[in-house]
């Protein structure tokens, strides 16, 4: 007769096996995006491959283990190993990553990090009950059975954190390059609490730093460069009824300010403090990325129908054929080595485009016609990225690429650059609490040196924004403001951008 011990420890082995076998099956299922799933995680992207079959391979084994009675106890213990280790997983993922990825397959799929942590432990108190309770029919010490467990718990974390580590310092090996740092070369003044982390910033003037809002694609907020008050507008864009939108931004440059959808594709404009917003260019060319040259170009990142690359090209509004594509702007195969950020700097009248995955960002004048290569001072001039095609024909990576230049601002002739690569002599301590961000002279195509922004609490620096007076980063929901030291401010004319010509 089976007393409530026994079906405790049945059930609970019917519920792993239906765990484990829905998780290994719906891995199995969609193997190729799980294995791209698995590579794109910042632990075990470098093992990807292997991790991807062992996992399946041991949910499978442990299934069958838990099925027969006479191997339940091998399931259990191997159950407790599993779980301890999926727990561990998901625990660096979330208090260590630097970034939290998409989920790997199996009821993962239904639940946030948090609740599947949660989850997650509860099995493990599960298995080391049911444990237990085998254990004890089979007169075995219990203190010899607490270190099989223990021994089990720590070998199985343990493993997880080597893979990590590991992992880890195979995709960001110490750079062979060294940084110069001046002393204090920005300085916080203040800052301000948007109560929001959704803002980015659109653009500035003499007297006011412009914020767009990725969850309300139409608000502009003004906020005063003292950070003492702001002013929002709600942009009412003509027609706007008509059209998807989907990929809506906001640029502001004096006196206008402009609403695009590059997926739409659409263009409107309206001056600084006017709601009401007229269309200047609609079904054009699809584009990615704009910057505002003049009142009547636009300088646009498009996507080449004969490469499938990245390209850049000029909206000429006063032309009958608005549109010119420059193929052979920028260097690389494909959609993911050219992807980069386009800035311009009205001063200097320069177009400045800057490679994510190398050391690398080009310079063109305002046709651009001519361009001018200009190296980081990092050592990565290969983008280190690993693409797959799915059965589809869509293209994704399949492990995280190797980000050289996070994003950029420009002032006159100054690039501000956000590197995520660590150089010699530097320490990781001062990483995980600062974000790095390296300045080039444009003109004399040289490196200034280099500065610490300083994290608020959990947050790191999102965005920023380099005016000739002050330097503002976003920082969670918070906007900063420092000032420049000397050796950073005597680099520019006090000018602030010019009005766009009309």
């Amino acid at each position: 007769m089976k007393t409530f011990k026994s079906r405790f420890v049945e059930y609970v082995s019917y519920f792993f096996i239906l765990l484990f076998c829905y998780a290994s099956i719906s891995k199995i299922l969609d193997f190729e995006n799980f294995q791209i799933q698995i590579g794109q995680s910042p632990l075990v992207s470098a093992y990807a491959g292997i991790v991807s079959y062992f996992t399946i391979s041991i949910e499978i084994v442990i299934a069958f283990l838990l099925g027969i009675p006479k191997t339940r106890r091998i399931g259990l213990y191997l159950s407790i190993g599993l779980m301890a280790a999926f727990t561990a997983y998901i625990y660096i993922i979330l208090n260590y990553s630097e970034f939290i990825p998409c989920s790997c397959g199996g009821i993962l799929e239904k639940m946030d990090w948090n609740t599947h942590l949660i989850f997650n432990i509860c099995c493990i108190l599960l298995a080391i009950i049911s444990y237990f309770l085998v254990e004890m029919e089979r007169n075995q010490n219990y203190k010899r059975t607490i270190s099989e467990v223990l021994f089990m718990l720590v070998f199985s974390n343990g493993v997880v954190v080597l893979l990590y580590y590991t992992s880890e310092y195979m995709i960001k090996k110490e750079n062979n390059f060294i940084r110069r740092f001046p002393h204090h070369g920005v300085v916080e003044i203040d800052s301000y609490d948007l109560k929001f982390n959704s803002f980015y910033f659109a653009g500035y003037d003499n007297d006011k730093i412009y914020l767009g809002n990725y969850t309300s694609p139409f608000l502009l907020t003004a906020l005063y460069k003292d950070l003492k008050s702001y002013e929002q507008y709600l942009l009412e864009p003509e027609n706007y009824r008509t059209f998807k939108w989907s990929s809506t931004k906001i640029k502001v440059a004096p006196p206008y300010v402009f609403l695009y959808d590059g997926k739409i594709p659409i263009i409107y404009k309206a001056p600084i403090g006017q709601t009401e917003m007229k269309i200047i260019s609609v079904n054009d060319a699809y584009f990615s990325d704009l910057e505002i040259i003049d009142n009547d170009h636009i300088a646009l990142r498009s996507k080449s129908s004969a490469s499938g690359s990245n390209t850049l090209g000029l909206l000429n509004l006063s032309d009958d054929k608005r549109v010119k594509l420059n193929e052979a702007s920028l260097d690389g195969n494909g959609i993911f080595e050219t992807d980069g950020q386009l800035l311009y700097s009205p001063i200097s009248k320069s177009l400045i485009y800057v490679y994510y995955y190398k050391n690398r960002f080009d310079v063109f004048d305002k046709t651009i016609s001519q361009k001018l290569i200009h190296h980081t001072i990092d050592t990565i001039s290969t983008p280190q990225i690993k693409v797959v095609i799915m059965k589809n024909g869509i293209k994704k990576m399949a492990a995280p690429p190797q980000i050289v230049n996070a994003y950029a601002t420009v002032q006159q002739e100054i690039l501000f650059n956000k590197s995520n690569l660590i150089g010699r002599y530097e320490l990781r301590k001062h990483w995980k609490i600062n974000s790095v961000v390296d300045m080039y002279n444009i003109s004399k195509r040289e490196y200034l040196g280099s500065f610490y922004v300083e994290n608020r609490g959990d947050n790191k620096m999102t965005q920023m924004l380099a005016t000739d007076q002050f330097f503002y980063t976003l920082i969670g929901s918070e906007i900063v403001r420092y000032r420049y030291a000397q050796v950073i401010s005597k680099q520019f004319i006090r000018e602030s951008p010019k009005p766009i010509k009309e």
